[in-house]
């Protein structure tokens, strides 16, 4: 009995985190796109560069307390208590923090209107202070549904009333209006959800007991946020507010369908990975395989947007965001990569080597550091091609380790890669011939309307003829050799008659 509750929990759990997930999206990117018809990039910009300083606390401080707790065999009411102590006054330090230096950031970003943004937002810190104790005891106890219907209230309920301020002309403060409505009804909801009432608990013995997770859990946040968020900060820090605001829109746009497509699948690809434990062939074949799907649902949709960046962001966003369009035809190669190179440091774990992706990720920082330094004053485009560079320039280093500990060669990695990898080219080219053929009177909306129908229609025709063209070379070939085999044991057989 206990088994089957444990199994419908897990079942429930893992049903209502994928809906929590998605949900977040959907309606997250459904809000960015209303307010965007009402707000200039600017805007966006100034409230990209608040939410890094958030997005930092979050990853570095806060997790870093709540995670080891959430992986603790038996954790104990004190515990949960001693978590929500620690966060709490960590957020209100945070929170203190960001509000009394906003006038000094806001100076070194060359954008006195932060000063104002920060120091609103500054109230969402101390609400995740509060929260995370709460999301902490939630996540263990598999309470996912209360988790997804606070997302899904505290983002729909922010998005209306940040849109209602927007569309009277509150500018950027209408989106800290949003985010801060946001973070503060989350927590109200989880408190309500949760009927728990935390004390003030300081213990000396649990800090020293839990210390060495929290600095490896920090540890791995600074680095997980400098190489998912340091771009958007180098841009903040090098070219201002509008430029980030253009280059938030691009990366919302392009990194959508990594978080949903190749972030999934690399989930499902580390239980596989595990599974095959030191089996090369298993590995082997579970990674091609993972690879293969990864590449034939992503690299489709990046195409698409690459090829029809212009009249996407014209029809969904408003011609004033048209200077982030040649921004997406970048961004989209760097997410093909980025979910290869990730597909990558998968396996890496999964087979031992943690040292690997680290290594590669600060050398992929460092290169991206050095060339954004470089290539600012080529403006945003030139700043975008050099993040795309130096993934380009770790690539085939991640690429060729993992396929020499997997024994890989070209013509396996054709085999499996060829038919999305044909698809994807021919359908840039036929989404590139489209645009210049069809008539100007066109509007953007019928443009992109009839990229998605040919898309429909032309990559699948071209992996299913691609896939039975390899097919039948694969199959010739492996007749040819099993030919070869016979007749030279035929001869050698006559040979010894």
């Amino acid at each position: 009995m206990h088994k089957n509750s444990v199994s419908g929990s897990l079942a429930s759990g893992s049903i209502w985190s994928i809906v929590d997930n998605l949900a977040q999206q959907i309606l997250s990117f459904l809000v960015f796109a209303v307010l965007a018809r009402f707000l200039a990039p600017d805007a966006f910009g100034l409230l990209t560069v608040a939410h890094l300083f958030i997005l930092f606390t979050r990853l570095v401080v806060f997790d870093a307390i709540a995670l080891p707790v959430v992986r603790t065999t038996e954790p104990t009411d004190r515990l949960y208590c001693w978590v929500f102590t620690c966060c709490t006054a960590a957020g209100l330090l945070l929170a203190a923090l960001m509000f009394f230096s906003a006038g000094l950031v806001s100076s070194a970003f060359r954008a006195p209107e932060l000063k104002g943004v920060l120091q609103g937002m500054s109230a969402s810190v101390f609400f995740f202070g509060l929260v995370r104790a709460y999301e902490a005891r939630l996540v263990r106890n598999m309470m996912f549904r209360q988790l997804a219907i606070r997302s899904i209230a505290s983002v729909t309920i922010g998005g209306i009333i940040g849109i209602g301020l927007a569309s009277n002309g509150w500018g950027a403060m209408s989106l800290v209006v949003q985010q801060v409505t946001a973070s503060g009804l989350a927590l109200v909801l989880v408190v309500a959800q949760s009927h728990w009432l935390p004390r003030i608990v300081f213990d000396r013995e649990l800090t020293r007991k839990y210390w060495d997770d929290i600095r490896q859990v920090g540890i791995s946040g600074i680095l997980g946020f400098a190489n998912n968020n340091g771009d958007s900060l180098l841009v903040g820090l090098f070219l201002g507010p509008y430029a980030t605001g253009l280059y938030n829109l691009a990366k919302r746009v392009t990194s959508a369908v990594f978080l949903v497509i190749a972030s999934s699948l690399q989930k499902v690809a580390l239980p596989v990975f595990s599974d095959a434990g030191t089996d090369k062939a298993a590995l082997r074949q579970g990674y091609l395989k993972i690879f293969g799907i990864t590449l034939f649902c992503i690299a489709p949709l990046l195409c698409f947007q690459a090829a029809m960046a212009e009249p996407l962001v014209a029809a969904v966003f408003g011609p004033k965001w048209l200077p982030a369009a040649p921004i997406i035809d970048v961004l989209a190669l760097l997410y093909l990569l980025s979910s290869i190179v990730d597909l990558n440091d998968y396996l890496f774990f999964a087979t031992g080597k943690n040292r690997m992706p680290v290594w590669l990720g600060v050398v992929q920082l460092t290169l991206a550091t050095v060339l954004a330094a470089s290539f600012y004053r080529f403006g945003l485009f030139g700043m975008s091609l050099s993040f795309c560079a130096a993934y380009l320039m770790v690539f085939p280093v991640s690429q060729i380790v993992l396929n020499r500990a997997l024994g890989l060669d070209l013509r396996m990695m054709w085999y499996a890669l060829a038919p999305p990898l044909v698809g994807s080219i021919v359908l840039t080219l036929g989404l590139t011939a489209y645009r210049l053929l069809m008539p100007q009177h066109f509007t953007d909306a019928v443009l992109v309307g009839g990229a998605v129908v040919i898309t429909c229609l032309l990559y699948p025709l071209m992996v299913a003829v691609t896939g039975w063209r390899i097919r039948g070379v694969n199959d010739s070939w492996h007749a040819l050799l099993l030919s070869t085999i016979r007749w030279r044991r035929f001869f050698e057989g006559r040979a010894g008659s």
